[in-house]
């Protein structure tokens, strides 16, 4: 919708050009007469009706008979979840206008579509490497990553020693979004995996003091990478290569590293780690301390101790 917005209007007042309704209580003689009102300061007015299916329904043929003579100035957008494009209003919509697919994007096609996000909105390239780490590091919500790249645009554009930047780097990525909460969670289980404790630790404690919904989000970042590398577990236990499990689970970035811990953990060591991370997660809906827990964890890890044991057992 942003994007239709700056289209139509530009650098015009939305308060005097832009009006918004609900598809469900949206009446069509308001809406039609926002279409036909002059424009005032600018060359254009924007109609949107949001959830427009239960608009359209009620009022088709009042819409197929406006798209015979729209107007001039007036931009109507429909957004609805279902526009089949055999329909009569269909077709006079593509006639007069345009019909877009708003289709998800699919999960391979995220590198392609945060670089083409960066070159159309920023005039940046983010090279394939760097792209494919952004959406590692910070997953795979195209307003979440846009907004990434918004960041390293400002970043590389104005920040210390990177004025006149036309290109943002791996280590750009590395540098603005490698800390946040799944990259810095991937290093406390590598740490872990080693069987470094004192630096999954450190990780740890980084991790809380950077990241204040650390103590809400933690743990659904935790079972996220758990959850991968039980997948590729099981992968690697029926023979499938590593190449092969990279390319399955989508792992943008540190595959030696993902690969060593696949190789290091087994299924009912993720499976009990799992379980934990489970009983964690309601333990601090009664008050617990996520980071104690956690520090737990780490503990117990790699040991074949009592405490071991009870915890990942």
């Amino acid at each position: 919708m942003e994007e239709i917005r700056e289209a139509v209007l530009g650098e015009a007042d939305p308060q005097l050009a832009l009006s918004v309704y609900e598809g469900d209580s949206a009446s069509l003689a308001e809406v039609l007469d926002g279409l036909r009102t002059l424009p005032f300061l600018t060359e254009r007015r924007l109609v949107v009706i949001k959830d427009a299916d239960k608009f359209i329904s009620d009022h088709r043929e009042a819409l197929e008979k406006y798209l015979e003579q729209p107007s001039s100035t007036g931009v109507l957008l429909l957004m609805a979840k279902s526009f089949p494009g055999r329909t009569r209003l269909a077709k006079k919509a593509a006639a007069v206008g345009e019909v877009v697919a708003c289709e998800p994007v699919k999960a391979w096609e995220l590198p392609k579509y945060v670089s083409a996000y960066a070159r159309r909105a920023h005039g940046l390239t983010l090279g394939q490497e760097a792209a494919t780490l952004l959406v590692e590091l910070a997953g795979e919500e195209t307003g979440i990553l846009c907004g990434e790249v918004d960041k390293l645009a400002t970043f590389v554009g104005g920040g210390e020693g990177q004025r006149g930047k036309e290109r943002i780097e791996r280590a750009d990525v590395e540098r603005l979004v490698g800390n946040n909460r799944q990259y810095s969670v991937f290093n406390v289980i590598d740490a872990m995996t080693r069987g470094d404790k004192g630096e999954a630790l450190g990780f740890l404690h980084q991790l809380f003091a950077q990241d204040r919904e650390a103590q809400y989000r933690a743990v659904g970042a935790f079972a996220w990478h758990f959850r991968r590398l039980y997948e590729a577990r099981l992968l690697r236990d029926q023979g499938v290569g590593g190449r092969d499990i990279i390319k399955s689970l989508r792992i943008w970035s540190q595959k030696e590293a993902f690969l060593r811990q696949v190789g290091q953990l087994s299924i009912d060591k993720i499976g009990g780690c799992l379980r934990h991370l489970r009983d964690v997660d309601l333990a601090s809906k009664r008050g617990a301390s996520v980071a104690t827990s956690l520090e737990r964890l780490i503990m117990a890890f790699g040991g074949s101790s009592a405490l071991e044991q009870s915890l990942l057992s």
